[in-house]
Formats: C-alpha cells, structure tokens, sequence
C-alpha cells in the first residue's frame, strides 16, 4: 500500500535532542526537512569527518589484501552484500577501544612502506636497464685525455656494424669497448678517438648513437650485481609487509561496522543542523511515515513529557514523499516496482496489482518446467544463505512456480516433450494459439489497468477523466472481450461508438465542436490499445527463443556422444555440454524473461492508472551498508 508522509514539526527539550534522534534513527519513521540553509560547523562534527576518512582508508587500502571470495559469493554480495549483526552497545564499544587508532596508525605506517618499496623499485628498474646496456666493458670513470676525446653512447644493436664500418671507412684511429648482453636490442659503448678528428660527430649522428650521461663512478658489472641485490631486498620487504597487511586485513569488518556507525553520528548531527535551536529547546520540521503518529507520540513520551507535535500544511505543488509497504509474498514483488520508482502520493501502489501478472508473464516468457525448478531450487537456497535478499529471491521462487506450471501446460523439461498428458497447447506446432493466450491475457491486464485508473479517477474526484477517458476505455475492451467470445463484429462496433459517446458527453471542453473532436479523437486511443496488446507477443517469442535453444543444445549433446567411441568418455563430454548449456540458457533466458515481464508492466499497464516520478521516503535510520543493528 501507498502511504503518503505528513508533514510535522517537533519542538523538544534542547538536551534530550540525542536521546530522541537516536530512538528516531532506530524506528526509522521521519526524514528531515531543512530549517536552515546555512550550514553549520561545529569540532565534533570535524572529528566524525576525520573519524570517517581513516575509516575509509583502512577499508580501501585493506580491500585488496583480504581474503579472496568464492565467484559466486561474489556476485551475489555484488547486488546483496550480507551484514554482520550487532548490539548497537558493541558498536559504541568499539568505537571507544584504544586499538583502532594504534591499527590506523600500522595501516598508514604499511602503506608509506610499500609506497617507498614500489617508488624506489622503480628508479631501481630503470637503473638496471640503462646499467645493463654497459654491462662486460672495463670503463669506470675516465678523465679527459690530452690528445683523444672520450664518447659515451648508446646505439640499436642492429647498427652496430654499420657504425664500425664507418669508423674504418674514415680511416679514423679509435678505440672501442662494447657493453650489454648479445640479445639485447639497444647496446653501450665507450670510444677513445683523436680530438682533431671532426667527422666523428657526424659518423655518430648518422648511425643514431646517442650520447649518455655517464651517472655511476665503478665498474657497471659490480654495480648491477648490487642493485640486482637490492631489487631481491626490497622484494623480501615488500612480501613481508603484505603479509603484515593480510593480517590486519582480518580485522577489516571492524572498521567496516565503524564506517556505519561514524556515518549515523553523522546524520544524526546533520539532523540537528536543519533544525532550529534556542537556548532550551530544538525545533524539527519532518515527513512523517503514514499511519506512524502515534508511534512517534510515544517514543517523545518515553523520553520526555515536554515535547509538542503541530502538524503542517503540505505547500502548493510541494509531493510528500511516499512510503510503500505490503504484507506477505507481495512484497517481493516491491522488487519490480522499485526498479520503476515510486508512485506519487495520490497515486495507488501498483505492486499488489502488477503480482499476478509479472508471475505469468515470466512464465509463459521461461515456460520450461525443468528451467523453472532450477531457478526455484536455486533462489531457495540462496534466500536461506542471504537473508538480507529474501525478498529478491522470494520473486524468483514464485516466478520459477509459474515457469513450472507454464513448462508442465507446453509440455517441455529441458527442451525435451514430456506431460504429453498435461499439454494443452504446443508453441512449436501451434504458435498462432499461444499467440492468442499470451493477447488475452494482454487484453485482461490492460482492462484492470484501466479499471484502477477509472476507481482511483473517481476517488480523487475527477469525474470527467474517470467516466469520459477510463470509461469509454473500459466499454472498447468489454466490447472486444465479447467479440473475441462471440465472433459478432457489431458488439465491437457498438463499444467503440458508446466509447466515443462517453468521451463526448464527459468531456471537459464546453462548445459542441469541441466535444465532437474529443470524441473522434478517442479513436485514436484505440491504435495505441492494440499496440498494447500487440507487446505481449514478445512472450512468444522469448518462450519459442528458451524452447529451441535447449532442443538445439540437447542435440549437439547427442551429436558428441555419437561421434565418440570411447565409452564413458562420450557420455562425459554430454553431460558437460548439457549442464553448461542448460545452465547458461537458463541465466539469460531468465533475465530476459525478467526484463521484458517488467517491461510490460512499466509501459502497458503502469501507464492506465499512474505517472509515477514520486520520492519514497528516506527516513533517518540506522541501515547500514555494512552493518545490521539488532534491536
């Protein structure tokens, strides 16, 4: 059900402002509304942020040294992570230990270390490499000769002989040393030649050597021996202090369960900051659940007796946001809903109304008995396993119900024909009757869609929408129903005119010509109605899609086993083929049937009754990301 916010104002004792914003936070039944726009600083709101900061390094920089999950625990903590559980006393425990700020302090001291170790790695890699090119030459540091000239360069290994021939075709005298290991690409030399010899330089430019600054004062060989060393040093330190930080990293839930609990000291101080305060008392302006005033009244009472609550006018244009709540299995559908948004505050809850819909829809789009056990065996365990998603796989439960009674009416498990029995209709011989089924069961959604429409229509008082619009609808679908049972052409015909009428007379417009246009231009709802009920094709179409992909997948499996002789080889080879390609027709097949059954509801049937767009309530809470209280 929607339940549309109040909007109040507290005024309570200035020194009780704590006591009452934390029994609030656990109730979670008000969301603030800001007072004041200047925002205010205060030392202890300060600390939280620093507070927050260190927690939120030692989560980042202890990510990646904990220990690594399992796949599909890890996708599943991707869209519903598990909380650890905890006495709101063991959180304000914690948060006062003396060790948090020494394991921040190791944390910071670790990182620093490891960022030493990888920056001096790399001026040691480039050491090496630019070393390495000198390697096996005897040259250390020479000071300049009187007679000769001393060139200390580089040159691509390729090009070595052509530099040498050069030399020689010059006639010049010289000496020269080569360095780096016979595979490298690029090679180190020294060459001793006369100083009047001017066309060296040139000889070196048209080879490409180029000059390197000579940065070492011993042997090349000596020295890459001892950074090679340290390279092996450092890595022993780094191993070291990564298993220091494995360590620490088993300690991360705690700072996790602090993150949270910083985060709602936090709020409750910027709470206190869009309210008012005088010297004794606080004033609050909120949105106030529905139907939760009188929780509120006693939680105040508990607390204090001077306390006042007023009740204020909803301004102009202003939606209070909204809180919608269901009972049971229905609320497992709040899944599909919430990916649509919420409704306004004088829009109905379409989640009660979309259920039974969704359910057959996913069904008919799976419609595989076999697929629909998987999906129902598998979302059980995981509901069992993640409690916090109970309501996410409690969809897939009912949904995967659907699917079986939907494989069980075609008569197919794991694209094989089976219920031959139980088969009503068969999508591969038949498709124009499934066509048929998956229309009606459009025409039936579209109806109630519109029949929602015409009540809520009514209820708000608007009279003319609900029996020009809603009604002349609802006589073009009465209408059509009874053609599709009779086969009269002249009862839709006379729905389609008493729709036209309807709008006529209902109409909002004042002058005749007016009305009349109305009226004819209802006619052109009617395109859009079988439009509609033309988008529940795609139900065919994904039932046919899931169908054929598991035949075509049982007969390659029946293929392998028939090309393969070697007994027991064979069969395993078929069965891997059959459990991956089944496992992977059933994980697409399933999203698609999800989208497309949502879809439905989001453009089809939505669009009867509510525009949607409206905010859902963001009470101030203690839910945590990480944390869940127990009260």
């Amino acid at each position: 059900m929607n339940f549309p916010a109040q909007k109040l104002e507290i005024i309570a004792p200035k020194e009780k402002s704590e006591e009452i914003l934390e029994k609030l936070q656990l109730q979670e039944i008000i969301q603030i509304i800001s007072l004041e726009e200047e925002k205010k600083e205060s030392e202890l709101k300060e600390k939280l942020d620093l507070l927050l900061a260190e927690m939120k390094f030692v989560r980042s920089f202890l990510f990646n040294f904990k220990e690594k999950e399992g796949f599909l625990k890890s996708l599943i903590d991707s869209f519903a992570p598990e909380k650890k559980k905890y006495k709101l006393e063991e959180l304000i425990n914690l948060s006062n230990s003396p060790t948090i700020k020494e394991f921040v302090e190791e944390c910071q001291k670790i990182e620093t270390e490891l960022n030493r170790i990888s920056s001096r790695r790399e001026s040691l890699k480039r050491e090496i490499k630019e070393l390495s090119k000198f390697s096996g030459i005897s040259l250390i540091n020479l000071e300049e000769l009187d007679n000769f000239n001393i060139f200390i360069g580089s040159i691509k290994s390729d090009r070595k002989e052509e530099l040498l021939n050069n030399l020689k075709e010059e006639s010049i005298f010289f000496y020269i040393e080569w360095g780096g290991e016979e595979e490298m690409k690029e090679k180190g030399f020294y060459v001793i030649y006369p100083k009047e010899e001017d066309k060296f330089p040139e000889i070196m430019e048209s080879t490409g050597a180029k000059r390197e600054e000579l940065f070492w004062n011993r042997s090349p060989k000596d020295l890459l021996e001892e950074k090679r060393e340290e390279l092996k040093e450092l890595t022993k330190k780094e191993e070291k202090a990564k298993e220091k930080a494995k360590e620490l990293a088993k300690e991360l839930y705690k700072f996790e369960a602090l993150s949270d609990f910083y985060t709602w000291e936090m709020e409750k101080i910027e709470a206190l900051e869009k309210g008012i305060e005088t010297r004794n008392y606080f004033c609050l302006r909120v949105w106030l659940k529905g139907g939760e005033g009188e929780k509120l009244n006693n939680i105040l009472k508990e607390i204090t007796p001077y306390f006042l609550i007023e009740e204020v006018e909803i301004e102009e244009g202003e939606s209070p946001p909204v809180f919608i709540e269901n009972q049971g299995l229905m609320q497992s559908f709040e899944v599909v809903t919430g990916v649509y948004g919420a409704p306004k505050s004088d829009e109905p809850d379409p989640t009660p109304f979309l259920a039974p819909f969704f359910a057959v829809a996913f069904g008919l789009a799976l419609s595989d008995a076999g697929y629909g056990l998987l999906l129902l065996i598998f979302s059980f365990l995981m509901k069992r396993k993640l409690e916090g998603a109970k309501n996410f796989f409690n969809l897939f439960i009912i949904s995967g119900a659907f699917t079986i009674i939907a494989g069980i009416l075609t008569g197919t498990v794991f694209g094989t024909e089976v219920f031959q029995g139980l088969r009503i209709v068969d999508p591969m011989d038949d498709p124009i009757e499934v066509l048929l089924l998956v229309s009606v069961l459009g025409i039936i959604q579209i109806f109630v869609g519109i029949l929602i429409g015409f009540f809520w229509n009514l209820k708000e008082g608007e009279k003319e929408i609900a029996l020009g619009d809603k009604g002349g609808a609802l006589a073009f679908f009465l209408g059509l129903g009874l053609f599709f049972l009779t086969g009269e052409m002249a009862v839709l015909i006379a729905s389609i005119i008493l729709m036209m009428g309807l709008n006529i007379i209902f109409s909002k417009n004042k002058g005749l010509i007016s009305r009349l246009s109305g009226g004819f231009g209802s006619l052109y709802n009617l395109i859009g109605y079988f439009s509609d009920v033309l988008s529940y094709s795609r139900l065919l179409a994904l039932g046919l899609a899931t169908g054929i992909i598991a035949m075509t997948i049982n007969m390659i499996a029946e293929i392998s086993m028939e090309m393969i002789p070697v007994a027991g080889l064979n069969f395993a080879l078929a069965g891997i083929i059959l459990v991956f390609g089944h496992s992977a027709n059933l994980g697409i097949n399933a999203l698609s049937s999800f989208i497309h059954s949502a879809r439905l509801q989001f453009v089809e049937f939505f669009s009867k009754f509510m525009e949607g767009g409206g905010e859902k309530i963001k009470p101030l809470s203690k839910q945590g990301r990480f944390v869940e209280i127990i009260k």
